[in-house]
């Protein structure tokens, strides 16, 4: 099993859990679709207005300026 075991890839488990955790907090975990078709639309719909939400405000924060690195005074 040692030798099938890539490092790399099961490293990147981390992200995607990660995304799905950022995912069911921000939107809910349940879908109000019935049919899994329309499910995984919904799912695509959720991404994509998070991927929309991130760039607006990476876009409002470079557009006024605001620096996200802490001030040491």
């Amino acid at each position: 099993m040692s030798r099938e075991f890539d490092s790399k890839i099961y490293s990147m488990r981390n992200l995607s859990e990660t995304m799905f955790s950022v995912l069911k907090r921000k939107y809910g975990e349940n879908l109000r679709a019935r049919k899994y078709r329309n499910q995984v639309k919904e799912v695509k719909f959720k991404v994509i207005l998070h991927n929309l939400d991130r760039f607006v405000k990476t876009v409002f924060l470079v557009w006024m300026r605001i620096s996200t690195e802490p001030v040491f005074t």
